[in-house]
């Protein structure tokens, strides 16, 4: 747990850089804003592309060498990242984030390998702790940009494109801690523990897709965890660009992503709390909520009273850390240790392609009809997924298996 957390520090340091600096970065290489929402959109694409991959690695040798694997190719994308924009080409850039995306793929199934080790009753508490990890992630990372711009003097980079020094070395660091310290591997103390517990009976084989795609829990879990990675990505990964347009100094927009990376993540002990005592759906459907609330805020209030705007991506965090946590504990509830890395990986999958395309949509809708629809669209499709919940004909219950 301890290498598990301290890596999720460093992996998100690397990680949190992109945010505040690719829309920014996309905007000076083409000359417009349309494009503003596809470096993150790419990385997302990374991320998701290298889910069901590395889950099934992890599946056939444990958790540490799929880790350390994403972490390493991170490390080769964030140079790569580095690399476009002092050649000044979107393209090369745009490679180099595909990859700098797999590194969010290995912090994402952190809080699996967390699960693995952790009864039911406390689970949401143990991922909860490891995606808190990044909330020191995302305070250090902006942090370190003064060091990294002078460095990046010495190699031709901007000021903005320096960030991609604080990655390579967060990932580099992530990936040599969990290859060192993350033994033994919470995979096989998982499948050891089920073994102990099912000893008077032979061990269930693992379910088809189809037939988990068909449990309940399972479609709700991935629901709450696509939907809100959309709506979180589309509002959020656009709004350094639309501070910067409104005016704002880099510096404000640096507080910006801080606050929104610090809702993302330090609610997280809170939420697996909640979801531990109060039940999965709550969560999910309180995350609903809060997501609604904060695009709204965000998008309707004048652009230039940016600490309004702030505090809305702080809630907007928030939201989003709710239901993702809740979201996580509710699908590794319904799978049994056989069959998680392999679905996890698949939910993962679904989630980088839902940031993908939240980015990419997002980008295009600032760039045409501005924020405030972005955000607008944003709550309404929030809205219906909540009704729909409601009203779903098969309740969702908390299994203790």
């Amino acid at each position: 747990m301890a290498t598990l957390f301290v890596a999720q520090v460093c992996g998100s340091t690397g990680h949190s850089m992109s945010l505040a600096v690719g829309s920014i970065i996309a905007a000076e290489i083409t000359g417009t804003n349309v494009w503003s929402g596809l470096p993150v959109a790419i990385g997302s694409v990374g991320t998701a592309l290298a889910s069901w991959p590395l889950a099934r690695l992890m599946g056939r040798f444990g958790r540490r060498p799929g880790l350390a694997l994403g972490y390493g190719l991170a490390v080769i994308g964030a140079a790569g990242g580095m690399a476009g924009v002092i050649a000044g080409s979107f393209a090369v850039m745009l490679v180099g984030m595909a990859l700098f995306g797999i590194a969010n793929t290995s912090n994402l199934l952190a809080r699996y390998a967390a699960a693995d080790i952790t009864p039911v009753t406390e689970r949401g508490r143990a991922m909860g702790l490891i995606v808190w990890g990044s909330t020191a992630g995302s305070i250090i990372g902006p942090n370190l940009m003064g060091l990294a711009v002078q460095a990046g003097r010495h190699v031709d980079l901007s000021p903005a494109g320096s960030a991609f020094l604080i990655s390579i070395a967060g990932y580099g660091l992530a990936m040599i801690l969990v290859q060192i310290f993350l033994r033994p591997d919470p995979l096989l103390i998982a499948r050891e523990m089920q073994a102990r517990v099912a000893t008077d009976r032979a061990p269930a084989a693992a379910r088809e897709f189809w037939t988990i795609a068909r449990e309940p829990r399972v479609r709700v879990a991935l629901g709450a965890l696509t939907l809100g990675q959309f709506v979180m990505i589309a509002t959020t990964s656009t709004s350094p660009l639309y501070l910067h347009d409104q005016g704002h100094a880099v510096g404000v927009i640096g507080i910006a992503v801080s606050m929104h990376l610090a809702g993302m993540y330090v609610a997280s002990p809170l939420s697996g709390w909640l979801s531990d005592r109060f039940g999965r759906m709550p969560v999910i459907i309180a995350g609903g909520v809060g997501l609604i609330g904060a695009v709204l805020l965000a998008g309707f209030v004048p652009g230039h009273q940016g600490a309004l705007v702030i505090f809305g991506l702080f809630l907007n965090g928030i939201g989003w850390n709710l239901s993702f946590v809740a979201g996580s504990a509710l699908l590794t509830d319904a799978l049994a240790p056989t069959e998680r890395a392999s679905v996890q990986g698949l939910a993962d999958l679904a989630l980088g392609m839902s940031g993908a395309l939240g980015s990419t949509v997002g980008g295009m809708i600032l760039g045409t009809l501005g924020f405030t629809v972005l955000n607008a669209a944003s709550a309404v499709l929030v809205v219906g997924s909540l009704f729909a919940l409601r009203f779903a004909r098969r309740p969702v219950r908390l299994t203790t298996a």
